[in-house]
């Protein structure tokens, strides 16, 4: 039986929509463009599109969530728990506002969301999300998604690469089985992702979207509706049932990180960035590798990183120093 809107749900407004400039003028600070969804009109259209209604015991994991206008909509369409991430000193007063009325419904936690917090969050010993277990993976994980507004920066892209890496190794949140996600992006980040062989939009990471994920573009409400002005559309991924690699992601994303450092280039100049002596891997493909990287295809790229796998003497570090620094920090 599909839930109703849930009753005697009720929180105040957030700040009127003129006073936004003014309350969050530092959404631009370090250089970061954290953009956010600022009319109720739009938050609730989102939210609609989640459908709490037909899954009565759905929760939110959110990051990046802002001021939490969003996060307002879907606590009041019926989401049974919402754990917001954010580190915005700006935005704490007002989703600490949605906290307290929500009766802790709503709960914020203070940290990086990309410091990788879906473990420990969800763990037993937080247990942000109570009674949250794993799924199987051949359904779509009904009692929790995953929610953002994704910073139109080199940020928001690694966070993106990040999640899609996630949801294949089924980590994080993903251990809990096939979780949807619903994100707010960028117009040309969201063209990005789903840039097919031999445009000039595509790179690693549309190629890692295109491997991880099912994308289904929802809503473009228009640039008035968010704050900062960006045209951002929401869109929905929902990882694939069936892995579409015959290798690890780590070794896949080995390889794209190399390919794709000039990706105008043909595969026959840039392979040797694989390691000392790749070039015998050229002998071992189907396909022209006088191809440009920018022109392979998902399963020309996956044939290049099974012989790069199948490789007796490939490096058996995949990241340099800079790359291992990066995720010591994260962590």
């Amino acid at each position: 039986m599909m839930r109703t809107r849930p009753l005697f749900r009720s929180l105040s407004p957030l700040v009127s929509n003129d006073l936004w400039p003014t309350v969050y003028k530092g959404s631009r600070a370090r250089g970061q463009l954290r953009v956010s969804v600022m009319t109720e009109e739009a938050a609730n259209l989102a939210a609609a599109a989640m459908k709490f209604e037909a899954h009565p015991n759905r929760s939110v994991l959110e990051i990046f969530p802002g001021p939490g206008q969003l996060t307002r909509s879907m606590y009041l369409a019926g989401a049974k728990n919402i754990v917001t991430v954010e580190n915005g000193d700006i935005f704490q007063s007002s989703l600490k506002k949605l906290e307290e009325e929500s009766e802790g419904k709503i709960k914020n936690y203070n940290i990086n969301p990309l410091s990788d917090p879906f473990d420990d969050l969800l763990g037993p010993k937080t247990n942000a999300i109570p009674d949250l277990i794993p799924q199987e993976w051949e359904n779509i994980q009904s009692n929790v998604l995953l929610v953002g507004t994704i910073p139109n920066s080199t940020l928001g892209e690694k966070c993106l690469h990040d999640l899609l890496m996630a949801s294949s190794e089924k980590m994080g949140i993903f251990k809990y089985g096939r979780v949807e996600m619903f994100m707010f992006m960028f117009k040309d980040a969201s063209k990005r992702l789903i840039a097919p062989p031999g445009t000039p939009s595509r790179n690693r990471v549309s190629v890692l979207a295109e491997a991880a994920a099912e994308m289904t573009q929802l809503m473009r409400p228009g640039a008035a509706h968010f704050h900062l002005p960006y045209d951002y559309e929401l869109v929905r991924l929902v990882p694939h049932k069936i892995p579409k690699l015959d290798v690890s992601m780590e070794v896949f994303d080995f390889c794209l990180r190399s390919l794709f450092t000039n990706k105008s280039n043909p595969l026959n100049k840039v392979i040797k960035l694989l390691g000392p002596g790749a070039e015998i891997l050229l002998k071992r493909l189907s396909f022209d590798h006088s191809i440009k990287i920018k022109h392979m295809t998902l399963e020309q790229l996956n044939e290049v990183a099974l012989k790069f796998e199948q490789w007796p003497l490939r490096p058996t570090v995949l990241y340099d120093d800079m790359i291992l620094h990066e995720h010591k920090k994260k962590r």
